[in-house]
Protein backbone atom coordinates (compact mmCIF):
# COMPACT_ATOMS: atom_id res chain seq x y z
CA UNK A 1 0.00 0.00 0.00
CA UNK A 2 1.35 3.55 -0.61
CA UNK A 3 0.63 7.23 0.84
CA UNK A 4 -2.06 7.47 -1.93
CA UNK A 5 -3.90 4.98 -0.63
CA UNK A 6 -3.67 6.49 2.42
CA UNK A 7 -4.36 9.23 1.72
CA UNK A 8 -7.91 7.68 -0.07
CA UNK A 9 -9.01 6.62 3.09
CA UNK A 10 -9.18 10.05 4.64
CA UNK A 11 -10.90 10.90 1.50
CA UNK A 12 -13.32 8.05 1.93
CA UNK A 13 -14.10 8.47 5.66
CA UNK A 14 -14.57 12.21 5.06
CA UNK A 15 -17.47 11.06 2.20
CA UNK A 16 -15.27 12.11 -0.93
CA UNK A 17 -15.00 10.29 -4.23
CA UNK A 18 -11.41 9.46 -4.14
CA UNK A 19 -10.32 11.75 -6.80
CA UNK A 20 -10.90 14.92 -4.52
CA UNK A 21 -8.37 17.07 -4.08
CA UNK A 22 -6.78 18.93 -1.39
CA UNK A 23 -9.06 21.75 -1.81
CA UNK A 24 -11.77 19.17 -1.79
CA UNK A 25 -10.76 17.28 1.64
CA UNK A 26 -9.62 20.42 3.91
CA UNK A 27 -13.55 22.15 2.76
CA UNK A 28 -15.15 18.78 3.88
CA UNK A 29 -12.79 19.19 6.76
CA UNK A 30 -13.76 22.60 7.64
CA UNK A 31 -17.79 21.23 7.54
CA UNK A 32 -17.28 18.18 9.57
CA UNK A 33 -15.31 20.69 12.33
CA UNK A 34 -18.63 23.26 12.43
CA UNK A 35 -21.09 20.02 12.60
CA UNK A 36 -18.92 18.78 15.50
CA UNK A 37 -18.65 21.77 17.43
CA UNK A 38 -22.82 22.19 16.78
CA UNK A 39 -23.18 18.27 18.12
CA UNK A 40 -21.07 18.95 20.95
CA UNK A 41 -22.54 21.98 22.05
CA UNK A 42 -25.81 20.43 22.39
CA UNK A 43 -24.94 16.82 23.21
CA UNK A 44 -22.22 17.64 26.16
CA UNK A 45 -23.56 18.93 29.35
CA UNK A 46 -19.86 20.52 29.59
CA UNK A 47 -19.97 22.31 26.06
CA UNK A 48 -23.74 22.91 26.78
CA UNK A 49 -23.01 24.89 30.01
CA UNK A 50 -19.94 26.49 29.33
CA UNK A 51 -20.56 30.24 29.99
CA UNK A 52 -17.71 31.53 27.76
CA UNK A 53 -18.94 30.51 24.31
CA UNK A 54 -19.50 33.21 21.48
CA UNK A 55 -22.88 34.03 20.44
CA UNK A 56 -23.86 32.50 17.18
CA UNK A 57 -23.03 29.65 15.17
CA UNK A 58 -19.22 27.95 14.31
CA UNK A 59 -19.13 28.26 10.61
CA UNK A 60 -15.64 26.05 10.31
CA UNK A 61 -11.93 26.36 10.85
CA UNK A 62 -11.73 29.97 10.28
CA UNK A 63 -14.09 30.57 13.29
CA UNK A 64 -11.77 28.37 15.57
CA UNK A 65 -10.12 31.11 17.04
CA UNK A 66 -12.88 32.92 18.63
CA UNK A 67 -14.08 29.71 21.13
CA UNK A 68 -12.40 29.05 24.52
CA UNK A 69 -10.02 25.95 25.06
CA UNK A 70 -11.03 22.82 26.77
CA UNK A 71 -7.94 21.38 28.73
CA UNK A 72 -6.74 17.91 30.39
CA UNK A 73 -7.51 20.02 33.67
CA UNK A 74 -11.38 19.94 32.62
CA UNK A 75 -11.73 16.38 31.59
CA UNK A 76 -10.48 15.27 34.75
CA UNK A 77 -12.75 17.73 37.04
CA UNK A 78 -15.95 16.03 34.71
CA UNK A 79 -18.20 18.44 36.58
CA UNK A 80 -20.08 19.01 33.79
CA UNK A 81 -18.79 15.73 32.14
CA UNK A 82 -17.26 15.73 28.79
CA UNK A 83 -19.39 12.30 27.77
CA UNK A 84 -22.21 12.95 25.27
CA UNK A 85 -23.89 9.75 24.94
CA UNK A 86 -25.63 7.47 27.47
CA UNK A 87 -23.99 5.26 29.40
CA UNK A 88 -25.96 2.13 27.24
CA UNK A 89 -23.45 3.54 24.12
CA UNK A 90 -20.25 3.74 25.70
CA UNK A 91 -18.18 0.77 24.69
CA UNK A 92 -15.13 1.50 26.55
CA UNK A 93 -13.59 3.75 29.82
CA UNK A 94 -9.91 4.40 29.44
CA UNK A 95 -8.99 6.36 32.79
CA UNK A 96 -5.38 8.08 32.91
CA UNK A 97 -3.39 9.39 35.54
CA UNK A 98 -2.99 13.63 35.20
CA UNK A 99 -0.21 16.01 36.18
CA UNK A 100 -2.68 18.63 37.66
CA UNK A 101 -2.63 19.25 41.54
CA UNK A 102 -5.24 17.44 42.33
CA UNK A 103 -3.96 14.01 40.86
CA UNK A 104 -8.08 12.90 39.83
CA UNK A 105 -8.15 11.01 37.05
CA UNK A 106 -9.26 11.36 33.48
CA UNK A 107 -11.67 9.40 32.35
CA UNK A 108 -12.41 9.08 28.61
CA UNK A 109 -15.28 7.45 27.24
CA UNK A 110 -15.39 5.61 23.59
CA UNK A 111 -17.90 4.44 21.02
CA UNK A 112 -18.15 1.34 19.14
CA UNK A 113 -18.08 3.89 15.95
CA UNK A 114 -14.84 5.42 16.97
CA UNK A 115 -12.90 2.21 18.09
CA UNK A 116 -13.73 1.12 14.32
CA UNK A 117 -12.46 4.38 13.08
CA UNK A 118 -9.11 3.88 14.95
CA UNK A 119 -9.06 0.18 13.95
CA UNK A 120 -9.24 1.60 10.20
CA UNK A 121 -6.46 4.15 11.08
CA UNK A 122 -4.24 1.47 12.48
CA UNK A 123 -5.01 -0.56 9.40
CA UNK A 124 -3.81 2.00 6.79
CA UNK A 125 -1.26 3.49 8.80
CA UNK A 126 0.38 -0.03 9.43
CA UNK A 127 0.17 -0.63 5.73
CA UNK A 128 2.58 2.57 4.80
CA UNK A 129 5.43 0.14 5.90
CA UNK A 130 3.67 -3.44 6.23
CA UNK A 131 2.21 -6.33 3.92
CA UNK A 132 0.18 -8.72 3.57
CA UNK A 133 1.75 -11.65 5.55
CA UNK A 134 4.03 -10.18 7.48
CA UNK A 135 4.71 -11.06 10.65
CA UNK A 136 4.12 -8.16 13.24
CA UNK A 137 5.06 -8.29 16.63
CA UNK A 138 3.23 -6.08 19.14
CA UNK A 139 5.24 -4.87 22.05
CA UNK A 140 2.10 -3.01 23.70
CA UNK A 141 -0.50 -4.72 26.23
CA UNK A 142 -2.97 -6.04 24.19
CA UNK A 143 -4.42 -8.54 26.53
CA UNK A 144 -8.28 -6.18 27.02
CA UNK A 145 -10.55 -5.67 24.17
CA UNK A 146 -10.13 -2.36 22.54
CA UNK A 147 -6.61 -1.91 24.21
CA UNK A 148 -4.07 -0.15 21.70
CA UNK A 149 -2.23 -3.60 21.07
CA UNK A 150 -5.69 -5.37 20.81
CA UNK A 151 -6.75 -2.75 17.76
CA UNK A 152 -3.47 -2.77 16.15
CA UNK A 153 -3.34 -6.63 16.10
CA UNK A 154 -7.14 -6.50 14.57
CA UNK A 155 -6.12 -4.08 11.73
CA UNK A 156 -2.95 -6.47 11.35
CA UNK A 157 -5.54 -8.98 10.40
CA UNK A 158 -7.67 -6.84 7.60
CA UNK A 159 -4.25 -5.96 6.24
CA UNK A 160 -3.74 -9.75 6.17
CA UNK A 161 -0.68 -9.33 8.21
CA UNK A 162 0.10 -11.82 11.18
CA UNK A 163 -0.13 -10.13 14.59
CA UNK A 164 2.40 -11.62 17.48
CA UNK A 165 0.79 -11.21 20.56
CA UNK A 166 4.43 -10.04 23.02
CA UNK A 167 2.98 -9.85 26.66
CA UNK A 168 6.34 -8.99 27.37
CA UNK A 169 6.88 -5.24 27.30
CA UNK A 170 8.72 -4.14 30.60
CA UNK A 171 11.28 -7.07 30.19
CA UNK A 172 13.50 -6.44 27.42
CA UNK A 173 15.44 -10.03 28.29
CA UNK A 174 12.11 -11.51 27.09
CA UNK A 175 11.46 -9.08 24.27
CA UNK A 176 14.26 -10.52 22.76
CA UNK A 177 14.00 -13.88 23.32
CA UNK A 178 10.57 -13.50 22.01
CA UNK A 179 11.46 -11.74 18.56
CA UNK A 180 14.54 -13.94 18.18
CA UNK A 181 12.08 -17.23 18.41
CA UNK A 182 9.13 -15.44 16.34
CA UNK A 183 11.02 -13.82 13.44
CA UNK A 184 9.00 -11.00 12.84
CA UNK A 185 9.49 -8.47 10.09
CA UNK A 186 7.97 -6.02 11.52
CA UNK A 187 7.45 -4.72 15.24
CA UNK A 188 5.66 -2.27 17.38
CA UNK A 189 5.88 -0.79 20.92
CA UNK A 190 7.10 2.32 22.69
CA UNK A 191 10.16 3.54 22.48
CA UNK A 192 12.46 2.62 25.21
CA UNK A 193 10.97 -0.52 25.52
CA UNK A 194 12.21 -1.21 22.16
CA UNK A 195 15.52 0.69 22.05
CA UNK A 196 16.46 -1.62 25.52
CA UNK A 197 15.63 -4.64 23.42
CA UNK A 198 17.80 -3.36 20.54
CA UNK A 199 20.68 -2.47 22.77
CA UNK A 200 20.56 -5.71 24.65
CA UNK A 201 20.08 -7.58 21.57
CA UNK A 202 23.31 -6.23 20.06
CA UNK A 203 25.44 -6.72 23.36
CA UNK A 204 24.39 -10.53 24.12
CA UNK A 205 26.18 -12.20 21.72
CA UNK A 206 22.92 -13.98 20.67
CA UNK A 207 21.93 -14.37 16.66
CA UNK A 208 21.09 -11.28 15.37
CA UNK A 209 17.49 -9.58 14.86
CA UNK A 210 16.47 -8.92 11.17
CA UNK A 211 13.34 -6.23 10.66
CA UNK A 212 12.24 -4.13 7.80
CA UNK A 213 10.91 -1.82 9.77
CA UNK A 214 9.93 -0.63 12.96
CA UNK A 215 6.98 1.90 14.61
CA UNK A 216 7.60 3.64 17.61
CA UNK A 217 4.74 4.91 19.15
CA UNK A 218 2.78 6.10 22.98
CA UNK A 219 5.73 8.44 24.34
CA UNK A 220 8.39 10.82 22.56
CA UNK A 221 11.28 8.86 20.28
CA UNK A 222 14.12 11.19 20.04
CA UNK A 223 16.38 11.32 16.57
CA UNK A 224 19.28 9.33 18.59
CA UNK A 225 16.98 6.66 20.04
CA UNK A 226 15.62 6.18 16.73
CA UNK A 227 18.95 6.25 14.74
CA UNK A 228 20.41 3.42 17.42
CA UNK A 229 17.57 1.19 16.27
CA UNK A 230 18.37 1.47 13.04
CA UNK A 231 21.84 0.69 13.77
CA UNK A 232 20.98 -2.39 15.79
CA UNK A 233 18.29 -4.17 13.70
CA UNK A 234 19.18 -2.72 10.44
CA UNK A 235 15.60 -1.60 9.77
CA UNK A 236 13.48 1.74 8.71
CA UNK A 237 12.05 3.24 11.43
CA UNK A 238 8.73 5.04 11.35
CA UNK A 239 6.97 7.38 14.37
CA UNK A 240 3.62 7.78 15.98
CA UNK A 241 2.13 10.68 17.07
CA UNK A 242 -1.27 10.02 19.45
CA UNK A 243 -2.82 10.17 22.89
CA UNK A 244 -5.92 8.46 23.93
CA UNK A 245 -7.59 11.78 23.70
CA UNK A 246 -7.16 11.68 19.95
CA UNK A 247 -8.61 8.16 19.89
CA UNK A 248 -5.11 6.18 19.83
CA UNK A 249 -3.84 7.13 16.47
CA UNK A 250 -3.12 10.58 15.11
CA UNK A 251 -0.44 10.99 12.83
CA UNK A 252 2.09 8.74 11.25
CA UNK A 253 5.98 8.83 10.22
CA UNK A 254 6.05 7.94 5.98
CA UNK A 255 8.81 6.10 4.06
CA UNK A 256 10.59 10.04 3.06
CA UNK A 257 10.69 11.10 7.32
CA UNK A 258 9.52 14.43 6.38
CA UNK A 259 7.09 14.41 9.22
CA UNK A 260 3.88 12.67 10.43
CA UNK A 261 0.99 12.45 8.48
CA UNK A 262 -2.52 13.54 10.31
CA UNK A 263 -5.07 11.67 10.62
CA UNK A 264 -7.40 13.98 9.08
CA UNK A 265 -10.67 12.65 8.82
CA UNK A 266 -10.80 12.50 12.57
CA UNK A 267 -8.88 15.63 13.87
CA UNK A 268 -8.50 18.79 13.43
CA UNK A 269 -4.90 20.28 14.53
CA UNK A 270 -3.78 24.10 15.92
CA UNK A 271 -0.51 24.87 16.89
CA UNK A 272 -0.81 27.92 19.28
CA UNK A 273 2.11 29.87 21.50
CA UNK A 274 0.79 27.88 25.20
CA UNK A 275 1.81 31.08 26.54
CA UNK A 276 -0.95 33.46 24.71
CA UNK A 277 -2.65 30.90 23.08
CA UNK A 278 -2.62 32.90 20.15
CA UNK A 279 -2.71 30.38 16.67
CA UNK A 280 0.72 30.14 14.71
CA UNK A 281 1.05 30.19 11.33
CA UNK A 282 2.26 26.54 9.63
CA UNK A 283 5.91 26.03 10.02
CA UNK A 284 5.93 27.76 13.83
CA UNK A 285 6.80 26.01 17.38
CA UNK A 286 3.79 25.69 19.34
CA UNK A 287 1.71 23.22 21.41
CA UNK A 288 -0.57 20.72 19.42
CA UNK A 289 -4.32 21.63 20.21
CA UNK A 290 -7.19 19.16 18.78
CA UNK A 291 -10.65 19.33 17.67
CA UNK A 292 -12.39 15.90 16.98
CA UNK A 293 -14.22 15.69 13.99
CA UNK A 294 -16.16 12.44 13.96
CA UNK A 295 -18.97 12.05 16.47
CA UNK A 296 -17.36 10.75 19.27
CA UNK A 297 -18.64 9.79 23.35
CA UNK A 298 -16.25 12.38 24.89
CA UNK A 299 -15.88 15.20 21.91
CA UNK A 300 -13.08 17.96 22.43
CA UNK A 301 -12.96 21.06 21.23
CA UNK A 302 -9.87 23.25 21.00
CA UNK A 303 -8.04 20.50 23.50
CA UNK A 304 -4.80 21.93 24.69
CA UNK A 305 -2.62 18.81 24.34
CA UNK A 306 0.37 19.96 25.97
CA UNK A 307 2.64 18.50 23.09
CA UNK A 308 5.12 20.39 21.32
CA UNK A 309 5.46 20.61 17.26
CA UNK A 310 4.94 22.32 14.41
CA UNK A 311 2.84 21.48 11.60
CA UNK A 312 3.01 21.65 7.71
CA UNK A 313 0.77 21.81 4.84
CA UNK A 314 2.84 21.32 1.84
CA UNK A 315 2.70 18.23 0.03
CA UNK A 316 5.62 16.03 0.77
CA UNK A 317 8.06 14.36 -1.02
CA UNK A 318 6.17 10.71 -0.47
CA UNK A 319 3.40 11.98 -2.85
CA UNK A 320 0.88 12.66 0.42
CA UNK A 321 -1.01 15.82 0.80
CA UNK A 322 -1.94 15.19 4.61
CA UNK A 323 -0.96 18.24 6.97
CA UNK A 324 2.18 16.74 8.76
CA UNK A 325 3.40 17.35 12.30
CA UNK A 326 7.08 17.83 12.28
CA UNK A 327 9.54 18.62 14.93
CA UNK A 328 7.97 17.12 17.54
CA UNK A 329 9.64 17.18 21.07
CA UNK A 330 7.76 15.75 23.93
CA UNK A 331 5.84 17.79 26.32
CA UNK A 332 5.80 21.33 27.76
CA UNK A 333 5.59 19.78 31.28
CA UNK A 334 8.95 18.36 30.06
CA UNK A 335 10.80 21.55 30.09
CA UNK A 336 12.24 23.48 33.13
CA UNK A 337 13.38 27.50 32.57
CA UNK A 338 16.81 28.24 34.55
CA UNK A 339 17.03 31.63 33.79
CA UNK A 340 19.30 34.01 31.72
CA UNK A 341 17.59 31.56 28.61
CA UNK A 342 19.23 28.39 30.34
CA UNK A 343 16.07 26.05 29.43
CA UNK A 344 16.74 22.85 29.87
CA UNK A 345 14.33 19.80 28.17
CA UNK A 346 13.94 16.41 28.03
CA UNK A 347 13.64 16.21 24.57
CA UNK A 348 17.22 17.56 24.38
CA UNK A 349 18.87 15.69 26.90
CA UNK A 350 17.26 12.48 25.41
CA UNK A 351 18.61 13.62 21.96
CA UNK A 352 22.05 13.54 23.87
CA UNK A 353 22.07 10.58 26.36
CA UNK A 354 20.36 8.35 23.70
CA UNK A 355 23.36 9.40 21.36
CA UNK A 356 25.43 7.29 23.88
CA UNK A 357 26.39 3.76 22.36
CA UNK A 358 25.30 1.42 25.38
CA UNK A 359 22.32 3.35 27.11
CA UNK A 360 19.14 2.12 27.16
CA UNK A 361 16.79 4.13 29.17
CA UNK A 362 17.39 7.18 31.62
CA UNK A 363 15.71 9.03 34.21
CA UNK A 364 15.97 12.90 34.31
CA UNK A 365 15.13 15.06 37.67
CA UNK A 366 16.23 18.82 37.96
CA UNK A 367 16.69 20.63 41.33
CA UNK A 368 16.57 24.01 41.32
CA UNK A 369 18.05 25.89 44.43
CA UNK A 370 21.01 28.37 45.23
CA UNK A 371 21.92 25.89 42.10
CA UNK A 372 20.82 23.82 39.60
CA UNK A 373 21.31 20.11 39.37
CA UNK A 374 20.72 17.73 36.33
CA UNK A 375 20.97 13.96 38.18
CA UNK A 376 20.71 11.49 35.58
CA UNK A 377 20.25 7.83 36.04
CA UNK A 378 21.09 5.18 33.27
CA UNK A 379 19.94 2.35 32.51
CA UNK A 380 22.07 -0.50 30.10
CA UNK A 381 22.70 -3.65 28.98
CA UNK A 382 24.59 -6.07 32.11
CA UNK A 383 27.90 -5.99 29.45
CA UNK A 384 28.23 -2.24 28.97
CA UNK A 385 27.41 -1.28 32.47
CA UNK A 386 30.43 0.60 33.88
CA UNK A 387 31.96 3.39 35.34
CA UNK A 388 33.49 4.31 31.50
CA UNK A 389 29.26 4.92 30.40
CA UNK A 390 28.59 7.06 33.18
CA UNK A 391 31.50 9.41 32.53
CA UNK A 392 30.70 9.02 28.62
CA UNK A 393 27.54 10.41 29.05
CA UNK A 394 28.79 13.26 31.59
CA UNK A 395 30.72 14.11 29.28
CA UNK A 396 28.62 14.65 26.40
CA UNK A 397 26.02 15.94 28.54
CA UNK A 398 28.37 18.90 29.58
CA UNK A 399 29.27 19.64 25.87
CA UNK A 400 25.98 20.24 24.69
CA UNK A 401 25.86 23.62 23.26
CA UNK A 402 22.35 23.92 24.92
CA UNK A 403 23.54 24.03 28.74
CA UNK A 404 26.95 23.66 28.25
CA UNK A 405 28.04 27.00 29.29
CA UNK A 406 26.32 26.80 32.25
CA UNK A 407 28.18 23.17 33.26
CA UNK A 408 31.55 25.05 32.66
CA UNK A 409 30.56 28.36 34.76
CA UNK A 410 28.95 25.74 37.64
CA UNK A 411 25.36 27.25 37.25
CA UNK A 412 24.25 23.81 36.28
CA UNK A 413 25.84 20.52 38.51
CA UNK A 414 25.55 17.11 36.92
CA UNK A 415 25.01 13.98 38.70
CA UNK A 416 25.45 10.77 36.32
CA UNK A 417 24.65 7.32 37.85
CA UNK A 418 24.16 4.03 35.79
CA UNK A 419 21.44 1.51 37.55
CA UNK A 420 21.44 -2.49 37.83
CA UNK A 421 18.90 -2.47 35.02
CA UNK A 422 18.11 -2.76 31.49
CA UNK A 423 15.31 -0.44 31.58
CA UNK A 424 13.30 1.35 34.42
CA UNK A 425 9.74 0.09 35.22
CA UNK A 426 7.20 2.94 35.19
CA UNK A 427 3.12 2.86 34.57
CA UNK A 428 3.45 6.70 32.98
CA UNK A 429 5.07 8.38 30.51
CA UNK A 430 8.81 9.42 30.89
CA UNK A 431 9.31 12.86 31.98
CA UNK A 432 11.76 15.33 33.66
CA UNK A 433 11.08 15.37 37.15
CA UNK A 434 11.26 18.90 38.76
CA UNK A 435 12.18 19.77 42.50
CA UNK A 436 12.45 23.38 43.89
CA UNK A 437 14.77 23.18 46.82
CA UNK A 438 14.82 26.31 49.56
CA UNK A 439 18.06 26.50 51.60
Amino acid sequence: MTMADYDACIRRRLGLDPTADHADVQTARSSRLAAAIAAARTTSPFYRRRTDWPAGPVDGAADLPRLPFTTPEDLARADPPLVAVSGADVARIVTLPTSGTSGTPKRIAFGLAELEATVDYFHHGMAIFTEAGDRVAIAFASDRPASVGDGLALALKRLGAIPLRLDVADDPAALVAALRHEGPDVVAGPPVTLLAAARLSAADGGPPIRLKAVLVSSDYAAPSLKRAIVQAWDCAVHDHWGMTETGYGGAVDCPAHLGLHLREADLFVEVIDPATGRGLPPGEEGEIVISTLQPRATPLVRYRTGDIGRLVDAPCACGSHTSRLVGLRGRIRDEVVLGDGLRLALADIDDVVFGIDGVSDVEASVTVGPSATLALRLAAPPLLRSPALAEAVRRAVAAAPAWGHAVASGRLRLEVTVGDTVRFTRAEKRRLHHEVFHA
